[in-house]
């Protein structure tokens, strides 16, 4: 098994083990409990839920980056060497800050 996989199984264990501790002790986002604004994620699961209903509408509305998602995975899982992958990489970067600072009404 390729360290690739490998890395994105433990990562998604993380996520499980994290999700399961947070529901447990009744913790939403670590990052909005002590620092008081929405993290960049907040959303996606909401998202994610909305995607698979065909609601894709709401999907944007919860996070707008959640479209994006396949390509990062599909990035992350094979090994993309041309220099536009790393630039697109880097566009879904700032739309995911770009995206948090309207959520947190930094614009306005």
């Amino acid at each position: 098994m390729s360290k690739k996989i490998i890395g994105l199984l433990l990562t998604a264990v993380y996520f499980i083990v994290a999700y399961a501790v947070f529901n447990y002790y009744n913790i939403n986002c670590v990052f909005l409990e002590y620092i008081g604004l929405p993290c960049p994620g907040c959303g996606m699961t909401r998202a994610l839920i909305s995607v698979i209903k065909f609601d894709f509408y709401n999907a944007a509305k919860y996070n707008i980056v959640i479209f994006f998602m396949p390509y990062v995975f599909a990035y992350l899982l094979f090994d993309f060497k041309h220099k536009i992958h790393k630039l697109l990489l880097m566009a879904i970067a700032v739309i995911a800050i770009v995206n948090w600072l309207i959520k947190i009404n930094i614009f306005f």
